[in-house]
């Protein structure tokens, strides 16, 4: 064991128990409760197309390789409480967040709603297609489309809810720690683009009482791709595996983010089948994330902040590759525009959650590695210790380039929707956020 280990662990153990009564510290107390569920769906709702692939041409689940789920992490102090959760859906359909929000509203946790709720998508592209889940996707042609099916948008909204339920009666007073570094090997840039974000972000929350494990956030960039078309059975790709490691090694509830990974992608797995390179990667990743665990130095935190800044989009201009897409599916230009103006929104949200000297950036979108790193080195410099920027935050605007990537070209600019300048309005957003809460921490 290191001395900085070694220092670390009694650090942790002094503060468990100088504040080892929750009691004492009141109604400030930071509590912390995580909770895991199910949303495989089950019954009538079991027959559903996988999202992720439009060469699967809505195909149907044939069965399920491993269960998909919603991880929720609620922490804070008094009435400063966060639900962070994590999903395993490709991106979040319009709409899910509100019907999410109305269920903790009929469960009485009005306070996790709004900004106090940052809900992520994994990016597996082998869970239930979130376009069958969204209200706004009144489309029934061509054949292999995705169709609005209201029972599944019910069904996964309840379960991601009830993931929070369960985590905010599971608080209990905790401790917590993070660290971030960067790591080599464990991602790749697939439009070969000398800028990638290798940032790897943990944060742990442990019981005061005994440093039990409570949860283990994850934050990497790398898409959850290594399943491919020909994958017909519902799966929470490598993600899965790497959480179910780090749970089956400390007991507690770990949450994947994912990060800028607009064109981040697992590194080459030649040679092996679908099945073990999900194996193997999922366990590297583990692997990367119990050497960073022991590194942890745990502390009692200021209270929990969450607040979001609003954007309003550019105007949405699908460009040619995506047309020629379309196209190919039989989906005429017009008829390709419309189901832009009408799937993708005109304004959305930006999220932010600081914990201690932390900061989450929740982005409505997935980022590529040189858009995220502006992103953080903006944060860096307004002061933020750490920053790690997370994809597929409570919404979904597709890909977001920066302008010299978007001329560029390549299948990410086909699927961005907004033009070249979607970047730049993004960034100007972040940093309008970061000033104000910096404006409103000044006031107070």
């Amino acid at each position: 064991m290191t001395k900085k280990v070694a220092v670390a662990i009694l650090l942790s153990w002094m503060l468990s128990l100088l504040f080892s009564d929750g009691k004492a510290l009141g109604a400030s107390a930071f509590v912390a409760g995580a909770a895991s569920v199910n949303i495989t769906p089950v019954g009538a709702a079991v027959r559903v197309p996988l999202g992720g692939y439009a060469a699967r041409k809505g195909a149907l689940a044939m069965g399920v390789h491993d269960p998909v789920f919603a991880r929720a992490l609620v922490l804070g102090s008094g009435g400063q409480l966060v639900a962070i959760v994590s999903v395993d859906l490709c991106f979040l359909p319009s709409g899910i967040v509100q019907a999410v929000a109305q269920d903790l509203r009929q469960m009485r946790l009005v306070e996790l709603t709004g900004s106090h709720l940052f809900l992520a998508a994994t990016h597996t592209h082998s869970a239930p297609d979130p376009l069958a889940m969204d209200p706004a996707n009144t489309f029934t042609q061509p054949k292999g489309w995705s169709c609005f099916n209201p029972q599944l948008l019910r069904w996964t909204a309840y379960h991601i809810a009830l993931a929070v339920k369960q985590a905010y009666e599971n608080r209990v007073p905790a401790l917590l720690g993070y660290t971030s570094t960067e790591v080599e090997g464990l991602n790749r840039n697939r439009r070969d683009d000398p800028v990638l974000d290798r940032q790897l972000t943990v944060l742990r929350v442990v019981r005061r009482k005994d440093l039990r494990s409570i949860a283990e956030l994850v934050v990497f960039a790398s898409h959850p791709t290594i399943y491919t078309a020909k994958m017909l059975e519902i799966s929470a790709d490598w993600p899965g595996v790497m959480e179910q490691a780090i749970e089956k090694r400390y007991g507690g509830v770990c949450l994947f983010l994912n990060g800028a990974e607009g064109d981040a992608a697992p590194p080459d797995s030649r040679g092996l089948t679908e099945e073990q390179a999900v194996e193997q990667y999922g366990k590297a990743m583990a692997a990367a994330v119990l050497r960073l665990i022991p590194t942890i130095v745990y502390d009692v935190p200021v209270p929990v902040k969450a607040w979001q800044t609003s954007v309003i989009l550019p105007r949405r201009q699908p460009n040619g590759l995506y047309l020629a897409a379309a196209g190919s599916l039989g989906i005429s230009i017009p008829d390709a525009q419309n189901r832009v103006r009408q799937l993708m929104p005109s304004t959305t949200t930006i999220s932010f959650v600081c914990i201690h000297r932390l900061l989450l950036i929740g982005m409505p979108c997935e980022p590529t590695g040189a858009l995220g790193v502006a992103l953080r080195r903006e944060a860096e410099e307004k002061g933020y210790h750490r920053v790690a920027i997370v994809a597929l935050v409570n919404d979904w605007l597709a890909y977001a380039l920066t302008a010299k990537q978007y001329q560029h070209g390549g299948y990410e600019a086909g699927m961005s929707f907004y033009g070249p300048q979607l970047g730049d309005v993004l960034e100007r957003a972040v940093s309008r956020g970061l000033s104000q809460e910096r404006n409103s921490s000044a006031e107070q």
